[in-house]
């Protein structure tokens, strides 16, 4: 297993997708981060403080599209083939993936945070201590994402055509289920996570509060994990 984990780390450090989705990651997140720290006297109460710590948040997308590519761009590039030659256990191969996903989506959100709250303490007056479940949410977040994705990017198996149901889901998939799910749209994937970040322990109007969030995310990582795994199996590469 030591191995497998040390030949996806060599993977995540050498494939250049991954430099563009950290660049990403860090464009997007400066750019909210300077525009709010621009903005005099806009925190004036702890639900301000967590709406600005949320700029952090921006770090789960970004490892959900890194355990993607961890999964679905070998898939994509046919070096698949090659990874079940050396290690003919799949889910050995898929387990090594999740670790290191989670583990990119860790550092991500650590990153994240640390340049919003340079960034947003003295520009913003950003209090952390308000700001802290929102922190922790985003810690916690961040991994299962990454992992979520190896899932998606597994039972998908083209890095394209994953990343693009990922992004309509949130954008277009998520307002759908309000619609039609009503009060339980609160389950959906994009939701629960949005639960965990939001650092609300009672939750309220179209989110559940953080630790049940926190539970329905893991539910739904779990889930695709799960459904990745049995495509994996059921493939020939």
């Amino acid at each position: 297993m030591s191995e497998l984990l040390r030949s996806e780390t060599v993977k995540v450090l050498t494939v250049r997708a991954f430099l563009w989705i950290v660049l990403a990651n860090l464009a997007l997140l400066l750019i909210t981060a300077i525009s709010v720290s621009a903005q005099e006297g806009t925190l004036s109460s702890a639900s301000d403080d967590r709406s600005v710590a949320q700029i952090a948040a921006v770090s789960v997308v970004f490892a959900l599209m890194s355990g993607i590519v961890i999964m679905a761009g070998e898939a994509s590039h046919g070096t698949i083939t090659q990874t079940l030659l050396v290690t003919p256990v799949r889910q050995r191969v898929l387990a090594s993936k999740v670790i290191v996903a989670a583990a990119v989506g860790f550092v991500l959100a650590v990153v994240s945070e640390a340049i919003m709250l340079l960034i947003t303490v003295p520009g913003a007056s950003l209090d952390v201590d308000n700001a802290r479940p929102v922190l922790l949410g985003v810690v916690i977040a961040a991994p299962l994402a990454g992992a979520l994705g190896v899932g998606l990017g597994a039972a998908v198996h083209a890095q394209g055509t994953a990343i693009a149901i990922s992004l309509i889901w949130l954008l277009i998939g998520e307002n759908l289920a309000t619609l039609v799910l009503r009060d339980g749209a609160k389950y959906t994937p994009g939701r629960a996570f949005a639960a965990l970040t939001s650092g609300d322990r009672t939750g309220g109007g179209e989110l559940l509060g953080m630790v049940q969030g926190g539970v329905v995310s893991v539910a739904w990582t779990a889930a695709f994990v799960a459904a990745g795994l049995l495509a994996l199996a059921g493939r020939d590469v």
